[in-house]
């Protein structure tokens, strides 16, 4: 596979596949989101990984206007707690939602999110498709 089918594959996959994400979050209400969860899978923080890894591009890639603070917290000691969480933001900083992602997996962070948010559907027609054009 070429660089370029590789970056247009990587591309769709932000802006064209990944469904529970395509949404607009309303920017009058919220000003970002933070993440804090550990940089290793133990205790529990394997879903937040994913949701950051599989979810949040896309939810920056149609929220532009939005921030989005991701604190991953080096933890070697598997006997230590470290928070993992998600929590939505006002325009004055305070937490307005709180999620805790800790052994959820990446889908339900995602519908805990949108059970939590005022937001809308991204329509089809709005949906970022790219491709290859062939040159003659």
């Amino acid at each position: 596979m070429s660089k370029v089918t590789q970056q247009l594959k990587f591309l769709n996959k932000i802006s064209a596949t990944t469904k529970l994400p395509q949404i607009l979050v309303d920017p009058k209400k919220y000003s970002g989101l933070r993440l804090t969860f550990q940089t290793k899978n133990h205790n529990g923080h394997m879903g937040a990984r994913v949701f950051w890894h599989n979810y949040l591009p896309t939810l920056q890639f149609y929220n532009p206007e939005m921030k989005f603070d991701v604190m991953r917290i080096k933890n070697e000691d598997k006997q230590k707690s470290v928070p993992c969480m998600l929590e939505v933001l006002s325009h004055e900083g305070s937490v307005v939602e709180t999620i805790d992602m800790r052994n959820k997996m990446h889908e339900d962070i995602m519908k805990d999110l949108l059970n939590k948010i005022e937001h809308t559907p991204l329509p089809e027609n709005k949906i970022v498709r790219i491709g290859l054009q062939k040159v003659v």
